[in-house]
């Protein structure tokens, strides 16, 4: 019984092996690029500061500003928004002094890195879009870049030296 249950899977397989096949095959590659990158071009930089040396500001085109450039698809709109303390403390947890903190942003969604083209946003928040467009690019490139500018001032009295820092988080949301 066992020799002949042997010979009919040695058939069966045989059977199937020889027998024409009626597959199809296919070969599907997809390549997906991410919808939205962000890429820090260069960081916010106060510079060093001595104690009691006042107010320090960077401004709107400065070369201490904060920017971020935004690589996405050329129709999307982004919900940016800046929140920070409004103090810088001391890496020091024993020291208690800080540094008040303003920020403002503004964005240039025309293709450029060019702060002169920048838009303020009224309370470092705002729904854009990822460039201004005309009708007649909408044939041309499909991934857009635009460029997001962090400015602003602190105010050294008399505190500490040390290393005072604060984490400030930029949100880009998108539909």
């Amino acid at each position: 019984m066992i020799n002949a249950i042997r010979y009919i899977g040695f058939f069966f397989l045989l059977g199937s092996i020889t027998s024409p096949l009626n597959a199809q095959f296919i070969n599907l590659q997809l390549k997906v690029e991410p919808e939205l990158s962000a890429t820090v071009e260069q960081n916010l930089d106060f510079g060093t500061q001595v104690t009691n040396s006042g107010r320090t500001t960077v401004q709107l085109g400065d070369v201490n500003m904060g920017v971020f450039s935004i690589r996405a698809f050329h129709t999307q709109n982004l919900y940016i928004s800046l929140q920070y303390p409004d103090q810088l403390t001391n890496e020091d947890p024993g020291i208690e002094n800080q540094i008040p903190l303003e920020l403002d942003m503004a964005y240039n969604n025309q293709d450029t890195n060019d702060a002169t083209n920048a838009n303020l946003l009224d309370a470092n928040r705002g729904l854009v879009s990822i460039h201004e467009r005309t009708q007649a690019e909408f044939d041309q490139e499909i991934w857009k870049e635009m460029y997001i500018y962090v400015f602003g001032a602190i105010d050294v009295g008399n505190i500490p030296n040390g290393v005072y820092t604060a984490d400030i988080i930029l949100t880009i949301d998108y539909d």
